[in-house]
């Protein structure tokens, strides 16, 4: 999506995956808008907390999945994998969805929703 920035002519192209890479105009910087930095550092913690939230799944699964496979079997080599070692990853993980899956699913939602007030036009 692009913007025409008023006061200085400029345009941006903001991306749907890194909306904060876009230059700040000088009306927004003036304090009389949503803080645009703020809504930046809002989006970045709450995707390094879905990162860590994603990341503690996939270790506690594959845990569980490396209990009772076979010695030839590398966790962290998937290839190696046989159908029970699949068997017992996927039954971890919908065994830990209920703990997992409401907290991932709100920080996308405020993801979501800080990235739409971040697009929203910068009035003069």
């Amino acid at each position: 999506m692009n913007h025409l920035f008023p006061k200085s002519g400029t345009t941006a192209l903001m991306s749907r995956d890194r909306p904060c890479q876009a230059p700040m105009p000088a009306a927004a910087a003036s304090g009389c808008h949503l803080d645009r930095n703020g809504l930046c550092a809002g989006i970045d913690q709450r995707r390094e907390r879905l990162a860590s939230l994603e990341a503690a799944l996939v270790t506690a699964c594959e845990a569980a999945a490396a209990r009772g496979g076979a010695r030839t079997m590398q966790i962290d080599d998937r290839e190696t994998w046989d159908h029970a070692t699949w068997q017992r990853y996927l039954k971890a993980a919908a065994q830990l969805e209920p703990d997992y899956g409401p907290r991932m699913r709100r920080l996308l939602l405020e993801i979501g929703h800080l990235e739409r007030l971040l697009r929203l036009p910068v009035a003069a």
